[in-house]
């Protein structure tokens, strides 16, 4: 599987990267080949996201045999290293108050069967979403939502809190948030996955029936200059058409 193209840009057109919430799994060469690929995209409503966020995909880029419980602590851990509470003395009382309700973050993880290269093993927890898409951009499937309406300000997230965490490995509760899917890309004709945080994804979504519409998206990902991609995100904002969020796409080939 390999990394071929990728593009991010934030809520504020020409805006600093450090301020971007996204992070994903990011390779030293264009071809290198990767087992696996992470994308996490952290709320802006929570404390830190940004941090939260890498913490996230550092856990699950490596593939250390850990399980997903242990990823998430490690991530926990190394997250409180940085802001641990005697942290809040400094702070105001709407930061301590934003420290207090955690940071949170989407996840999706895409692993590469050790046996069978062409199949993907996808859990994903929140919204933000992979695609198949084939070279005539036409979206062939999508996980884990598959429509505009299924989007929500109230997703289901990965949150840095006691609560948070507990509810997260729960046995009541834990189906709400982790969502799995096997993709089998030898079944697709000259395909491949395209992944991205909610704001792209629901605009996907919303024009999955319009190819001509997917191939502007995937011209401007593949786009040499990043101003390209900034410049398609600014004028769908322009329409109403995608939210004002930090919005990242990735094109993996398998």
């Amino acid at each position: 599987m390999k990394l071929l193209w990728y593009k991010t840009t934030t809520k504020v057109f020409g805006d600093h990267r450090a301020n971007n919430e996204d992070s994903f799994l990011r390779c030293s060469t264009r071809r290198e080949d990767i087992p696996r690929f992470v994308m996490c995209d952290g709320a802006t409503s929570s404390f830190s996201a940004r941090d939260w966020a890498n913490a996230l995909v550092g856990k699950f880029a490596v593939d250390d045999g850990l399980s997903e419980k242990d990823r998430v602590y490690a991530a926990a851990k190394e997250y409180e290293t940085k802001h641990p509470p005697t942290a809040m003395a400094g702070m105001d009382h709407s930061a301590i108050e934003a420290f207090k309700r955690g940071s949170s973050a989407t996840l999706l993880l895409v692993e590469q069967d050790k046996d069978n290269r062409s199949l993907l093993h996808i859990t994903a927890v929140g919204d933000t979403c992979c695609f198949v898409v084939d070279n005539r951009c036409r979206i062939l499937k999508a996980f884990p939502l598959e429509n505009a309406g299924d989007f929500s300000t109230s997703a289901y997230l990965i949150t840095v809190t006691f609560e948070g965490l507990k509810q997260l490995f729960d046995e009541r509760t834990s189906s709400f948030y982790w969502k799995r899917t096997d993709i089998d890309m030898s079944e697709f004709s000259d395909a491949m996955l395209l992944c991205a945080t909610d704001a792209v994804s629901q605009w996907i979504v919303s024009n999955k029936g319009r190819p001509n519409a997917i191939a502007r998206l995937i011209k401007a990902v593949k786009a040499t200059n990043p101003r390209k991609f900034a410049g398609f995100i600014e004028y769908e904002r322009s329409r109403n058409k995608i939210p004002v969020d930090d919005s990242t796409a990735v094109l993996l080939e398998v």
